[in-house]
């Protein structure tokens, strides 16, 4: 009983909980029997229904979903069943509507958006709210429209040319660097300017670049069959075919 009553002392406790600590203690069921009923009968030990019920109760209002409170019931050792039925009847009784729950939490607790979709939408699912609610409250926020994804805050910060000059030193071509630095969601309405630019200034160089790649590889450019591979491999790192035409003429 001493055990029992520093144990609920320390905090609120489900039946289970209790159990498990006071089988630590000893393995005499008879005693651990007698020690629950005398806290029933004190009133000091809630049943585990009556423990969900307020759990839920508590958690709703302090606005969390039914997945926290279904996590934090069942680490508690309370049964599947017992903590759905509790949460639905909880629902029904005090008429809970989490989309709205979770809606109003967003509104006053977001003025704006300061963090990433990403860690926005992991940070409200912590609290239990599944992902389409999540998704459908963040777009009925006001300043849905500003919230950027982790691509699009690191493509904001990107340096276009360095980027280009950072592909073009993997052996990339013109296509291919296109097509990635749009996959991140890099800005490249001056892409053209730039690369001429680099070009000009000799930073660039396709053509050799595309000359390199080939040297890399030991196709026999003597064979039809070979040279179909050599193109296509050329080509698949975004080199153009007047590049691969010249860089082909140089092996010969």
């Amino acid at each position: 009983m001493n055990s029992a009553l520093w144990h609920l002392g320390q905090k609120d406790l489900t039946e289970s909980e209790l159990l498990a600590k006071l089988r630590v203690k000893t393995d005499n069921e008879d005693w651990i029997a007698d020690t629950l009923e005398k806290l029933r009968g004190f009133g000091y030990l809630k049943s585990d229904n009556e423990f969900a019920v307020k759990f839920a109760e508590r958690s709703f209002s302090s606005e969390y979903g039914s997945g926290y409170i279904f996590e934090k019931l069942k680490k508690k050792g309370l049964n599947s069943t017992l903590i759905n039925e509790t949460i639905a009847k909880v629902k029904d009784e005090l008429c809970i509507d989490e989309q709205a729950i979770l809606n109003e939490r967003v509104n006053s607790y977001y003025q704006e958006f300061s963090m990433s979709k990403e860690k926005l939408t992991a940070t409200l699912q912590k609290r239990g709210f599944s992902y389409s609610q999540v998704n459908e409250a963040i777009k009925q926020h006001v300043c849905f429209h500003q919230l950027q994804t982790n691509l699009e805050i690191k493509a904001e910060k990107a340096d276009l040319e360095k980027e280009v000059l950072k592909y073009a030193r993997k052996g990339k071509g013109m296509t291919v660097i296109r097509q990635e630095l749009r996959q991140r969601k890099i800005d490249i309405t001056d892409l053209d300017s730039l690369v001429e630019k680099l070009i000009h200034s000799e930073q660039l160089d396709f053509y050799g670049a595309c000359l390199e790649q080939l040297e890399k590889k030991s196709y026999d450019l003597s064979t039809h069959k070979e040279r179909n591979k050599a193109y296509a491999m050329l080509s698949r790192k975004g080199f153009s075919s007047e590049e691969i035409q010249f860089a082909m003429s140089e092996m010969k």
